[in-house]
C-alpha cells in the first residue's frame, strides 16, 4: 500500500470520528433534564417551575416528596404549567389535579388518580340541605348531580373535580350560621262603647204607713238604692213615684297579648291568638268521595318575617288579621280585617299598626220575671242594656338583632332579676 492510499484512509477514519462526536454533543444537548433536577425542598415546603411537564412525570415527582405511590389511569394524561414557591406537596398536588380537573382517593400508602367523576358527601352545620340545593342546581354541568339526605342535613355531589371545587366554595359560603331576630310585640285592644244602660225604678209607699213599700231597684241604677235587685214588695196601694236613669260608659284599653317571638333572617313567624273550628268538605274523585277536615282560624293573627340588612336595619313584613266567624251548615263564614305592611326599621325601634276597627252592637233585657213581659206595663219592670261597641287595634313591633352583645344583655337582665327575686323570698320568709 503506497503512502497516498494510507492518507486517504487516516482522513476517512478522521472525518467518521469527528461525525460521531458532533452527534454525541447533538444528543447530549437535546436530552430531556430530569424534571426533578429543579426541585428546592426547605423546611417541608417544595419550590420549582414546569413548563409543559407531563403530567404522569409530575405526579412521580410529588409521590418522591410524599413518601406514596401513586397510581394514575390510562385517561389520566396532558401537559401541565405551573410554578410553586414555598408550598407544601400535598398542597400542590391537589392543586394540580383540581386544575386539570382530575380526582383522586387515597387506600394505605397509594394514592389512585383518575379522570372520572367524584363522589363527595357534606354534612351541613347550620343551613337546610334543600334549600342549599336550590342555590346549587345552576352550577351544576351535563352529567353532574346533587341529591338531599333529610336525616343527616347532608348534600351528596357528583360532578367532576374541576367543577365540584366550585360546588364545595359555595357549600362553604352559604353554610354559615344564620342571623336570628326577636320580635317583641304587643297588641292592645281599645274599646269605645257608644251606649248604656235605660231603665225605669218605680216606687210605692203606704200613706198611712211608710214602712209598707213596693218597689223595683236597681233597674235605672239610682246609685242611692241599696239591697236586693229586682222587685221588693210589702203592700200594693198608695202613692206611686217613678224615675228614669240612663248611664254611659266608657272603658279604656286591654293588653290582649304582648308575646315574644324570635326567628331566623328570611324566616316566617307567627303568632295566634283566637280559635279553630272545623269542619268537612267532600272531594269528589274518579274512585269515589273523599271526605277532608279543614278548619277556620279566627281571632287575632299577626305574621312577621324580617329581612336583616348592612347597617343594623332590619327589613319587615308585618301581617295582622282581626276575624271571626262561625260554621253554619257545614260552610265556613268569616269577618275579617287585615292588611299588609312593610317598613324599614333600625335595630330596636318600634313600628306601631292601627286602624284596625271591628263594630258590635247588641241589646240586653232583664228586668222581674213575668212582669217584665206584660205588654206597655212591662216597661216599669224590664231594665234595656244597648251596646254599641267600637272595638280599635293597635299593634306595636319592635324588632332586636340577637348579636352577641344583646344576649350577653339580656343575660344580666335575668341574673339581676333572678337575684332580686331571691332577695325578696329570703326577706319574705323572715
Amino acid at each position: 500500500m503506497n503512502k497516498g492510499e494510507n492518507m486517504k484512509k487516516l482522513s476517512v477514519g478522521f472525518l467518521a470520528c469527528l461525525c460521531l462526536l458532533s452527534f454525541s454533543m447533538i444528543g447530549n444537548a437535546a436530552a430531556p433534564k430530569n424534571n426533578d433536577s429543579g426541585v428546592k425542598i426547605s423546611g417541608g415546603t417544595l419550590t420549582f417551575k414546569l413548563k409543559d411537564a407531563d403530567i404522569k412525570s409530575v405526579l412521580q415527582i410529588f409521590a418522591k416528596q410524599l413518601g406514596v405511590n401513586i397510581v394514575a389511569g390510562d385517561d389520566v394524561n396532558g401537559k401541565v404549567t405551573f410554578s410553586f414557591t414555598n408550598v407544601k406537596p400535598r398542597e400542590g398536588l391537589e392543586a394540580v389535579l383540581r386544575a386539570k380537573g382530575f380526582d383522586w382517593f387515597q387506600e394505605g400508602d397509594t394514592m389512585v388518580v383518575t379522570a372520572k367523576n367524584t363522589v363527595r358527601t357534606y354534612l351541613l352545620e347550620y343551613a337546610s340541605a334543600a334549600e342549599i340545593k336550590g342555590a346549587l342546581d345552576p352550577l351544576t354541568e351535563p352529567g353532574d348531580s346533587i341529591s338531599v339526605n333529610d336525616s343527616y342535613n347532608a348534600l351528596i355531589v357528583k360532578a367532576s373535580t374541576k367543577n365540584i371545587s366550585r360546588i364545595e366554595k359555595a357549600i362553604r359560603d352559604l353554610d354559615v350560621p344564620p342571623i336570628q331576630v326577636m320580635v317583641e310585640s304587643k297588641i292592645i285592644e281599645v274599646k269605645y262603647n257608644n251606649g248604656g244602660n235605660a231603665g225605669l225604678n218605680a216606687k210605692y209607699t203606704h200613706p198611712n204607713h211608710p214602712k209598707d213599700i213596693a218597689q223595683t231597684t236597681g233597674l235605672a241604677g239610682n246609685p242611692t238604692d241599696l239591697g236586693a235587685q229586682g222587685l221588693y214588695a210589702q203592700i200594693i196601694s198608695g202613692n206611686v213615684e217613678a224615675y228614669i236613669s240612663a248611664l254611659l260608659n266608657e272603658t279604656n284599653y286591654n293588653l290582649i297579648a304582648s308575646p315574644r317571638i324570635t326567628t331566623i333572617n328570611h324566616k316566617e313567624a307567627n303568632i295566634l291568638i283566637g280559635s279553630q273550628q272545623g269542619y268537612q268538605s267532600a272531594v269528589i274523585t274518579t274512585t269515589g268521595t273523599v271526605y277532608q277536615v279543614n278548619f277556620l282560624t279566627t281571632g287575632t293573627q299577626l305574621t312577621i318575617t324580617p329581612h336583616v340588612g348592612e347597617g343594623g336595619f332590619i327589613r319587615m313584613k308585618i301581617y295582622p288579621k282581626v276575624s271571626d266567624g262561625n260554621v253554619v251548615q257545614g260552610l265556613p263564614t268569616e269577618n275579617t280585617t287585615e292588611t299588609h305592611n312593610e317598613v324599614l326599621v333600625k335595630d330596636g325601634q318600634t313600628v306601631i299598626i292601627g286602624g284596625l276597627t271591628k263594630e258590635d252592637a247588641s241589646q240586653s233585657d232583664y228586668g222581674i220575671p213575668i212582669l217584665m213581659d206584660i205588654p206597655i206595663l212591662g216597661a216599669f219592670f224590664r231594665k234595656t242594656e244597648i251596646i254599641n261597641e267600637k272595638r280599635d287595634l293597635l299593634i306595636f313591633v319592635t324588632p332586636h338583632i340577637l348579636t352577641p352583645e344583646y344576649l350577653n344583655q339580656m343575660t344580666q337582665e335575668a341574673t339581676s332579676f333572678n337575684k332580686k327575686a331571691k332577695e325578696g323570698s329570703a326577706s319574705f320568709i323572715h
